[in-house]
């Protein structure tokens, strides 16, 4: 692993050679020999426009954009927009007072005192399903643990505190205090693939828009306030519990105002994970056979077998050729010409920014 710093001295980007696989052991030796993880140090995910720094970085470098294996989103506050404060309302969720939407395996931490139990952490999900969420005290995490001074000049700067160095704010009666930050995270992986969005045009049709998970959905805050929305809206959506009602029936627990921002659904296409680790361990010692035998038709007879390899390979880990939005898009085709209407010629459009496969 290679560690960039700027000119300041600061870590900047951590670029990973040969990066190992989160499978298999035996999976992770057929990366692409010039592939690279590359991350954004901790430090450098505190400015702007840290999504666009990334590619730029990539361009810069020649580089080749792959994939996202992780992003964690993040939002520091001291009381949600509703006015209601964090640890108060978590105390109120474990007692039974709301019922979450969506991800209802939970993970709680905090110590048990003489006068109470004190919590300051609870995750939601589990860490290796698209999307896991994370509440916990960070004013805690970074007096008791590895403290990190950008992110108290970043509290700093946007009004959270006004002493960064002693983590204390001006109240309304002109006292200083000591405000407890709380930070609501969301770990999003590597399986979400799209972004969905359905909604309803002028003229009351359903309308269907979609977008890949890269970076420009991660190229500076204004966007991460749209995706961070989505996230809070399907996955830190609580509901007041009323005995004998039906969760869908019961209230809404309003926590944070954004009702003015587009959402979307993550579009994640759920296949199972076919093991095809043997075959790739099949293909290289055929590869290594052919290297080492000049024999015309022992390498022909090799060759054979790596192409029927690969397609065997292919035909597994494709198990739906097609994700959600690919389909959608051939029914609606498909139906508009067994009717014979005319096709909208913006279609063709977003025909055309499908992948070649759909061919």
């Amino acid at each position: 692993m290679f560690t960039l710093y700027t000119p300041d001295g600061q870590p900047f980007v951590e670029v990973r050679r040969a990066p190992s696989s989160v499978g298999s052991a035996a999976a992770s030796r057929f990366f692409d020999p010039r592939s690279c993880h590359i991350r954004l140090c901790n430090r450098t995910c505190y400015i702007y426009d840290a999504g666009s720094v990334m590619q730029r970085f990539l361009d810069d470098h020649g580089f080749v954009f792959m994939g996202i294996s992780r992003v964690d989103l993040c939002l520091d506050f001291e009381k949600f927009d509703s006015g209601d404060v964090p640890f108060k309302f978590l105390e109120r969720y474990l007692k039974g007072r709301y019922a979450k939407v969506n991800q209802c395996t939970i993970a709680v931490h905090g110590k048990d005192e003489w006068d109470g139990r004190n919590y300051n952490s609870v995750g939601w999900g589990s860490k290796k399903s698209p999307i896991f969420t994370r509440f916990y005290d960070k004013t805690l995490e970074l007096t008791e643990g590895k403290d990190k001074p950008y992110i108290r000049q970043a509290w700093a700067s946007c009004g959270l505190v006004d002493d960064f160095i002693q983590l204390t704010k001006k109240g309304e009666d002109g006292a200083y205090y000591k405000p407890r930050i709380w930070r609501l995270e969301f770990a999003i992986t590597s399986s979400v693939k799209n972004w969905v969005c359905f909604d309803v045009d002028e003229l009351g049709n359903n309308t269907h828009r979609s977008k890949r998970n890269d970076l420009s959905v991660y190229a500076n805050r204004d966007c991460l306030v749209e995706i961070f929305a989505s996230l809070v809206k399907h996955y830190f959506h609580f509901k007041y519990f009323e005995e004998g009602q039906r969760k869908d029936r019961c209230r809404d627990k309003v926590l944070f105002d954004f009702d003015d921002q587009m959402t979307y659904k993550v579009e994640k296409l759920a296949t199972a994970k076919a093991d095809t680790s043997h075959l790739h361990a099949l293909k290289e010692r055929l590869q290594e056979y052919c290297v080492m035998h000049y024999d015309e038709n022992l390498r022909r007879a090799c060759e054979v077998l790596i192409r029927a390899i690969d397609k065997e390979i292919l035909s597994r880990q494709a198990v739906s050729p097609y994700d959600e939005t690919e389909v959608l898009l051939l029914q609606r085709l498909i139906a508009d010409a067994l009717a014979g209407r005319p096709q909208d010629p913006h279609f063709y459009d977003t025909i055309i920014k499908l992948p070649d496969r759909l061919f």
